[in-house]
């Protein structure tokens, strides 16, 4: 699973970030300057691509992914 992260494009991986980080839709909108039905898209995408079974797995898999591969979790 992990090794499907690569398959992320740019904005998919900005809000992949955010999951790891628990952040909500509206947060992450914000965040990025996109609207919230956009971070949603990005979501589905994210889900899709790394075969996972929805947003919450999403989330699990960028924190270990965070945990494991970045300095200070960033």
């Amino acid at each position: 699973m992990l090794e499907r992260v690569e398959l992320l494009s740019e904005r998919e991986w900005d809000v992949f970030r955010l999951l790891s980080m628990g952040s909500s839709n509206r947060d992450m909108s914000r965040a990025l300057y996109i609207t919230e039905r956009t971070v949603k898209a990005h979501i589905a995408s994210i889900v899709a691509k790394l075969d996972v079974s929805g947003r919450f797995q999403a989330g699990l898999v960028s924190y270990v992914y965070h945990v494991q591969n970045c300095p200070n979790g960033q």
